[in-house]
């Protein structure tokens, strides 16, 4: 169970409270706050986040999506042709706006600015957001991060382009097959 004490007062002389708890990795954590009230609601929603079992670790979305995204792409078992395919996407067009960002900091508006900064094809543009958004799926179920931000409301996703199936005229398929070496 967390517990609020009086921590050192601040250089103005107002008083400080500290809460103490263990995270579920039983790490002791603590986190001062100026005022009581702010550290009992601090308090009340670790202990519930930990009863649910929804509490993220505070730095755990420290590390930089760049080097997440590393580790993922690394452990994923893609052929080595996705595998390079999709470490380009990331190279050339996420981790230059990206990168060097902390997962906890990258929000939906972040994720729009990226999407609007491509211009490139729509699919290939479908492509690199559904791998970025894979990203952040694994970092939410590793507990890295509590929201994939590519799947909020406000991020518009680049669109589906919907193209008809125009059927070969009877003289292609008949020259193509004529084409065919016998065994076909």
């Amino acid at each position: 169970m967390a517990s609020i004490s009086p921590g050192r007062p601040s250089d103005d002389g107002s008083p400080r409270y500290v809460v103490n708890y263990r995270d579920p990795e039983g790490r002791q954590r603590r986190k001062t706050f100026r005022r009581k009230a702010e550290a009992v609601a601090f308090r009340n929603t670790v202990e519930a986040d930990k009863l649910r079992g929804t509490y993220l670790d505070v730095d755990a979305g420290r590390i930089s999506f760049r080097a997440y995204a590393e580790e993922w792409l690394d452990s994923r078992t893609f052929s080595p042709l996705t595998y390079e395919a999709t470490e380009l996407r990331l190279r050339l067009h996420v981790f230059p706006t990206l990168g060097h960002l902390e997962l906890r900091q990258i929000k939906p508006s972040t994720i729009q600015k990226l999407l609007r900064s491509m211009e490139m094809a729509e699919t290939y543009r479908r492509v690199i957001f559904s791998n970025v958004s894979a990203i952040f799926s694994a970092a939410v179920d590793d507990d890295m991060i509590a929201k994939n931000p590519c799947k909020a409301s406000s991020v518009t996703r680049p669109a589906t382009s919907r193209r008809k199936v125009v059927p070969w005229p009877t003289e292609w398929v008949s020259a193509m097959h004529d084409a065919l070496p016998p065994q076909y």
